[in-house]
């Protein structure tokens, strides 16, 4: 018995060192980008169809290869496998079929499975800096693109999961939500800042980086992703600021449900406003229900950290092009717009439209998860909201001036809902953080519990140079500015 069960552990390591030799784990890498590439362009709206034609052949017949690639080099590990077996048999050491019945056997196939495991657990080099640099670079795994892609290839899936979601997993989850949270304002305003922020008291519930791709499922995708198993490494998000982030971290993700209910909103030119005329009720009935999956897969997730009342919070930008909208829709709600000073804004919006133009050629992947999830602020897919009177193409977005004019058509709208907004000053959350976020808490009847909030807003003054702006458009900003802080929390 000690020999069959020998020459089966040797078929079994030749069978490994096979696979290894001949690099399976890297056609089987590549089968998982092809796949992806091609399903990321029959679902690319930047492409026309003799060009989804082409790319899809060219995925098909790379995967053929790679089917191919795979097929010999398995059939060779397998007869490499075999030789020591029938060998031993040969030299009349072992019957062949001994060793093929110990292999075949339950109790072998787990054990070993599990020896397997574990070796590679331990064998598996620890990250270098060339890893690390891999990783900071794009955090997603060709695994993880495949899902991606089939999660964003069409609205259907979303709608899809989050049926079979509600049919297995989440048939508690509540009709609505009470006096929800939103944070909105231009990127770069303070936004994710002030998320941070919030999403630590207890009693919010809001997206985390855990949910993609499968945004609609949060408790289906949780359990089927490996739920707090599954990690990343903790990395500087691409907008290079300093922020880290990993699966655990808020996000703004909320957007994908607005697109998925009025896609019409989302033209060639930019984004439409939302009016009282864009009131959809099925629409708004799967909004609503998604807001309470969230807050139900936080409080499944042990997130909510005991509050008895929870508040579903969201950090979006696009909410801006629909403050009217939001206060028809949930009468109860709050809503959160941080505003920062005009030439810091600008000049920020300005370098990271610059970051994600170089970003977007660099790598098609960040292009199109942007585009996925609704993050159409800056770089090649830039789809500015479309204000009243707003021109976008009066200036260049690589101008300086192109961004203050937006901020200006931006706030002045926001100064049309100014007493029923919680305007708050990006220089108070720097100057005296707690005082502000608690004055803030108070607006929005919410017991801050204590949180410290120095830790999440920068010390030190937001200055930029003006010399670049329009001294006419510059002056225009800071009046709306002035006329803004006259209303913020304090």
């Amino acid at each position: 018995m000690i020999m069959t069960i020998a020459i089966s552990m040797t078929a079994v390591v030749v069978f490994g060192i096979c696979f290894g030799l001949t690099g399976i784990a890297g056609v089987a890498h590549q089968v998982m980008l092809t796949t992806s590439a091609g399903l990321s362009a029959m679902m690319n709206p930047e492409i026309d169809d003799s060009a989804k034609e082409i790319a899809v052949r060219r995925a098909g017949l790379s995967l053929i290869r790679a089917a191919f690639g795979i097929f010999w080099r398995f059939a060779f590990a397998l007869g490499a496998a075999a030789a020591p077996i029938y060998a031993a048999s040969g030299l009349g050491l072992v019957s062949s079929a001994d060793v093929f019945t110990v292999m075949f056997r339950l109790d072998y196939i787990v054990g070993v499975s599990a020896v397997m495991i574990l070796a590679t657990a331990l064998l598996r080099p620890s990250n270098s800096s060339t890893d690390n640099m891999s990783v900071s670079k794009n955090q997603y795994s060709a695994t993880d693109r495949f899902f991606h892609e089939l999660a964003f290839s069409s609205p259907a899936i979303l709608k899809g999961v989050s049926w079979i979601e509600d049919n297995t997993m989440a048939r508690s989850v509540p009709e609505a939500v009470d006096a929800p949270i939103f944070i909105t304002s231009l990127a770069r305003g303070g936004t994710t800042a002030m998320l941070n922020a919030l999403s630590d008291i207890p009693g919010t519930a809001t997206h985390i980086f855990r949910d993609m791709p499968f945004l609609t499922a949060p408790v289906l995708w949780h359990r089927l992703s490996g739920g707090d198993k599954r990690t990343v490494q903790r990395h500087q998000r691409a907008h290079g600021d300093g922020l880290e982030i990993d699966l655990d971290t808020p996000e703004a993700f909320e957007e994908v449900a607005w697109k998925m209910g009025w896609p019409e909103k989302y033209t060639a030119r930019g984004i439409d406003l939302w009016r009282s005329s864009d009131h959809n009720p099925r629409s708004e009935r799967f909004l609503r229900h998604h807001m309470a999956k969230i807050t139900y897969a936080r409080r499944l997730q042990g997130r909510i950290k005991g509050a008895s009342k929870v508040h579903y919070l969201s950090k979006n930008n696009a909410n801006i092009a629909r403050l009217g909208f939001l206060l028809e829709t949930f009468p109860d709600c709050k809503i959160v717009v941080p505003v920062r000073r005009p030439e810091c804004h600008a000049a920020s919006l300005l370098r990271q439209h610059c970051n994600f133009l170089k970003k977007h050629r660099e790598d098609d992947f960040i292009r199109h998860y942007m585009r996925d999830i609704g993050h159409f602020e800056f770089g090649a897919i830039h789809r500015p909201i479309l204000f009243e009177d707003f021109v976008p193409g009066h200036f260049d977005p690589a101008n300086s001036n192109y961004w203050m004019n937006y901020w200006i058509h931006t706030f002045r709208h926001v100064l049309e809902h100014r007493d029923k907004l919680a305007l708050v000053l990006q220089d108070d959350l720097r100057a005296t953080p707690m005082a502000t976020m608690n004055g803030l808490c108070e607006k929005l009847d919410l017991e801050s519990y204590g949180v410290n909030f120095h830790r999440y807003f920068h010390r030190d003054p937001d200055v930029a140079n003006i010399e670049g702006f329009d001294p006419q458009i510059f002056e225009n900003a800071c009046d709306i500015y002035h006329r803004i802080a006259r209303f913020a929390v304090n």
